[in-house]
C-alpha cells in the first residue's frame, strides 16, 4: 500500500508487532518541530513543542476514535497504567481486579502493587476463550473496581468484544481499562462509542512512530472522578501559576500528563498518522487481514500456536516449525525479519506489506513444518 514511504529493514519486515516501520519522513518531522525550534530559539523552543503536544492528539484522535481533549501523552503504557490504578476513587467492597493470564507481563507487575493497597487479583484463563464475553463474567461482579481488558493479545492474537466488555462492566459499576498496545493503528478502535472508562496504548507498534509515545484515553466523566496522586505542574489547571500552596486538577485526561513533557517522540508521531490516515484503520485491518488469510491457506492449520479465526484475531501470527534454529537461519538468509514467541515463529502485516512477504514467509518455511 505505502511500501516506499518506510524504512523497511531486510526484504521483508514482519515486526510491527514489536516496532512498527520508521516513516522516511519521521527524521524531518523532528528537525522542524523539535531540534530546530530549540536550536534557533532556546527556551522560546516551547511554543513549538506544546504545539506539537497538540499536534500529537490532533493526529492520533481520528486513529482511534476518540476526541484530542480525551487524549493524554504518555512515556509508555506502564507509566499510563500506574497512574490510572492510582486515580481510582476508594468505593467500599470493591476489592478485586479482573486482568488475564495472557495479559503482557508489563499489565500483571503493576496491577500486582495493586495488593499494597488492600486489592486482590483476579486472573481468568487465557486463550481463545477470551474472544467470548461470557468469558468475562467473573469481571462484572460487585466486589470488582477494575477489569483489564486486552484489545489484541501478542501471544494469541486473540481480539477481545472490547465493546461488549466495556459495555457490561460499566452497567455494573466496573471501571474498565482497555489495553491497544497491539491494536491501535491496525484495528478499528471507536473509543467515544464505546463504554470504556480508560484506554492505554503505545505508537512503538502499528502506528509507527517510536518508542517514548505513548497515550492515556479517559472518558470525561470518569476523569473528573479520579484523582491521580503522580503529578507534575502539567497535571495543573493552570501550570503557569506557580503557587506551591494551590494545586488543582486539571480537567479530563490532562490531569494524567504529571511533570514536563517528553516532547521528540510526539513530535515525530506525525510522520506515521498522516500517512495511517491517508488510509484509514479500517483499510488497514481489511489489508493485514487479507495477507494473513493468505499465510493461513498457505500452511497446515496445526502449524499455527496463535488464533486463525477469521473475525477474531489481530494482526500477527505464531508459527510452530520443527526445527526453530534451523528456521530462523532460513529466514534471516531470505530477509524476513521476524521475532519468536512460544517457542514459535512471530510475524504481523501492516500496510507496508503485500503479498509477495507472505509468499517468502512460506516458501521459506516449507522446509521446516
Amino acid at each position: 500500500m505505502d511500501r516506499d514511504k518506510f524504512h523497511l529493514p531486510g526484504k521483508h519486515y514482519l515486526l510491527s508487532h514489536s516496532i512498527g516501520a520508521q516513516p522516511r519522513t519521521y527524521d524531518a518531522l523532528v528537525a522542524e518541530t523539535f531540534a530546530g525550534p530549540w536550536r534557533e530559539t532556546g527556551a522560546a523552543a516551547w511554543d513549538h513543542w506544546l504545539a506539537a503536544l497538540d499536534h500529537f492528539q490532533a493526529g492520533l484522535a481520528p486513529l482511534i476514535g476518540a476526541d484530542a481533549k480525551d487524549i493524554c501523552p504518555q512515556t509508555n503504557v506502564s507509566s499510563a497504567l500506574s497512574k490510572i490504578l492510582m486515580s481510582l476513587p476508594e468505593r467500599a467492597r470493591r476489592t478485586k481486579i479482573v486482568l488475564t493470564e495472557d495479559d503482557f507481563p508489563t499489565i500483571g507487575f503493576i496491577l500486582k502493587q495493586a495488593e499494597r493497597l488492600g486489592y486482590e487479583l483476579v486472573f481468568l484463563p487465557g486463550g481463545e476463550r477470551l474472544a467470548d464475553p461470557e468469558a468475562w463474567a467473573p469481571a462484572f461482579h460487585d466486589d470488582v473496581q477494575l477489569v483489564h481488558v486486552t484489545q489484541v493479545y501478542s501471544n494469541s492474537s486473540v481480539l477481545t468484544p472490547v465493546e461488549e466488555i466495556a459495555r457490561r462492566a460499566r452497567s455494573r459499576g466496573v471501571f474498565s481499562v482497555i489495553d491497544v498496545a497491539q491494536s491501535a493503528g491496525c484495528v478499528p478502535l471507536d473509543l467515544n462509542h464505546w463504554a470504556a472508562d480508560f484506554a492505554i496504548g503505545t505508537c512503538l507498534k502499528y502506528l509507527c512512530s517510536g518508542p517514548g509515545a505513548s497515550f492515556l484515553w479517559a472518558h470525561e466523566d470518569t476523569a473528573a472522578r479520579c484523582a491521580p496522586m503522580d503529578v507534575g505542574w502539567f497535571s495543573h489547571r493552570h501550570p503557569f501559576e506557580f503557587d506551591i500552596h494551590h494545586f488543582d486538577y486539571a480537567p479530563g485526561a490532562g490531569r494524567y500528563l504529571g511533570g514536563t513533557p517528553s516532547i521528540a517522540p510526539f513530535a515525530g508521531a506525525g510522520a506515521a498518522f498522516e500517512i495511517l490516515g491517508a488510509h484509514g484503520v479500517s483499510e488497514i485491518y481489511a489489508h493485514n487481514q487479507k495477507l494473513l488469510a493468505r499465510l493461513t491457506a498457505a500452511l497446515p492449520q496445526d502449524a499455527f500456536l496463535s488464533t486463525t479465526r477469521q473475525g477474531a484475531r489481530g494482526s500477527g501470527a505464531i508459527i510452530k516449525v520443527r526445527d526453530y534454529a534451523a528456521a530462523e537461519t532460513a529466514l534471516k538468509e531470505a530477509g524476513v525479519i521476524h521475532d519468536a514467541r512460544l517457542g514459535g515463529l512471530r510475524v504481523s502485516f501492516h500496510l507496508y506489506n503485500d503479498e509477495s512477504d507472505v509468499d517468502a514467509l512460506t516458501e521459506t518455511l516449507s522446509a521446516f513444518l
